[in-house]
């Protein structure tokens, strides 16, 4: 533990000395629009993990799934090696769940999707590799909508039957970012980047219930979504076009 604290303190005292650098020098910065798509990987180091819930002979195992993110991205730069980055993303998340019922050896399995919109600020700091390539770094919060409750059943008509439910806590919820990656730079071209982020949620995203019917009896299991993720970030920004020469050209009613 000593030996990643001394690690974390020497990279906090790197990243503060190169934000005050930049500060110092306050050259003129760009401004980008951009895109970006990233793919949900369901990882359990970081991100949600499988796991089991029941009630009496009844039992579920819900497993996260691929989802992703896609949207806009406005970068504004503070210097040529400080910037703020926002903008706004579509993000669905994918989960499935196993069935089981031993005592009647019935099974079943299903899936589940909810959806939410993502309004991060993430700090950004550069290291610049070479004239074109550079690494960057970067903190944050988002700001989370979740627009709906979601619900699936199996066997809606039938003797046997599953349902998975998932409620939002409330409307809205905020993420902790963190991100690292590379990126190539081009006047022509615009910036290609990849690399990878992990989000946060502070409160959990879902109240989830799975539950099984059979005639009259009924067995419902209740849990949470911690809603974590890892996700692979590839971004691509639009050149910067400088304008050249005069703004206005002179008429006949220019004085």
């Amino acid at each position: 533990m000593n030996r990643i604290g001394i690690f974390l303190i020497m990279i906090i005292t790197v990243l503060y000395s190169e934000v005050i650098a930049q500060v110092k020098t306050k050259k003129k910065a760009d401004n980008y629009f951009g895109f970006q798509y990233k793919p949900l990987i369901p990882v359990s180091v970081v991100g949600d993990r499988p796991f089991e819930i029941g009630e009496g002979p009844f039992t579920s195992v819900v497993s996260p799934r691929l989802g992703y993110t896609y949207g806009g991205v406005v970068r504004i730069g503070l210097t040529e090696l400080l910037a703020i980055e926002t903008g706004i993303s579509y993000t669905k998340r994918n989960f499935s769940v196993d069935y089981d019922v031993p005592d009647s050896s019935i099974l079943g399995k299903d899936g589940l999707s909810y959806i939410n919109f993502d309004i991060p600020i993430n700090f950004l700091v550069y290291i610049k590799l070479s004239d074109r390539f550079y690494m960057n770094s970067s903190l944050g919060t988002s700001l989370i909508y979740y627009p709906s409750n979601v619900r699936a059943v199996i066997n809606p008509e039938g003797t046997h039957q599953f349902i998975f439910e998932g409620r939002r806590l409330s409307f809205f919820s905020a993420d902790i970012n963190a991100n690292v990656g590379f990126e190539f730079r081009s006047e022509k071209k615009g910036i290609f980047y990849v690399g990878i982020s992990g989000k946060i949620p502070v409160t959990p995203v879902l109240r989830i219930a799975t539950e099984y019917r059979y005639d009259t009896e009924k067995f419902v299991a209740f849990s949470e979504i911690q809603g974590a993720q890892v996700s692979f970030d590839f971004k691509y920004f639009i050149p910067y076009v400088k304008n050249k020469g005069s703004q206005f050209k002179g008429g006949p009613i220019e004085q």
